[in-house]
């Protein structure tokens, strides 16, 4: 199957959460942000197997403006996001355990490391847009969810995807609760992205940039099978129920492992 055609991707690093008026008078589709949860998604509750295992990444740009993305834990002191959350003007980084973004149970950022291939460009898959945060001491319980052995991602395969992003479409003001909705690959896969599909009436929206993608087997239990990417946008920045992206962990498992080890990491998630 060709490469679904993209609409304008929304895709880079921050939009301050009170940026809805500046948006609608964009004239172009690039918006400033990853920072708005999943269109119709339903809440998370926290008895959920994955719900201590996703976390909020609030990114700072130069001017102090916050924004928000979503990110997984891949041990107790480490977060997987996307690259393009934590890139370009941004200037600090803190990560929220929580099920909403606010200024509570907040945790300080010791280190980002961006992988090597990445380039931030905008409106525009880039490869290697994967990250890792590396976390300050803190007390709060985590799940590590283990990462999916499988390939498998022929059209129609259907995955659980959590995000901080917008809940309504054109309402930025809905970003920072974390929503949780099925996708499906759409029949196209390389070794660094994966189309999507939506299912239903849910689909990503900017903010959910870097959320966990999982693989539910037949038990109930999940698999980090990858991270939302990039999703598809209008003309004044509203999310489209059409093609998303994701960043399969699978190609990314020796430098997730090295870049762990280095930060003095436990690494059983891969093993």
């Amino acid at each position: 199957m060709p490469m679904p055609a993209r609409t304008a991707t929304v895709r880079s690093p921050v939009t301050t959460l009170l940026a809805s008026l500046a948006l609608m008078l964009l004239l172009s589709v690039v918006a400033a942000s990853p920072a708005r949860a999943i269109i119709n998604g339903k809440l998370v509750i926290g008895d959920e197997a994955f719900a201590r295992a996703v976390v909020g990444v609030v990114p700072v740009d130069q001017y102090e403006r916050p924004g928000a993305c979503t990110g997984v834990m891949i041990t107790p002191r480490a977060v997987l996001t996307a690259a393009h959350c934590i890139s370009g003007d941004v200037t600090s980084v803190s990560v929220v355990f929580d099920l909403k973004i606010g200024d509570a149970n907040k945790v300080a950022v010791t280190r980002t490391v961006i992988h090597p291939d990445y380039k931030d460009v905008e409106d525009k898959f880039n490869i290697g847009d994967i990250a890792i945060v590396f976390l300050a001491e803190h007390e709060y319980p985590t799940v590590i969810i283990p990462f999916d052995s499988s390939k498998d991602f022929t059209d129609g395969q259907q995955f659980v995807f959590v995000g901080y992003g917008r809940a309504i479409s054109n309402r930025s003001r809905s970003t920072g609760t974390a929503r949780k909705a099925s996708i499906a690959a759409a029949g196209y896969d390389t070794p660094r992205e994966v189309a999507l599909k939506p299912l239903m009436d849910a689909w990503p929206c900017d903010g959910d940039s870097g959320g966990p993608i999982m693989r539910k087997d037949m038990s109930g239990r999940y698999a980090l099978t990858g991270i939302m990417n990039a999703v598809s946008a209008g003309p004044v920045g509203e999310c489209l129920f059409e093609n998303s992206f994701m960043t399969p962990v699978y190609s990314y498992r020796d430098w997730i492992a090295e870049t762990l080890a280095e930060g003095d990491q436990i690494v059983k998630n891969l093993k």
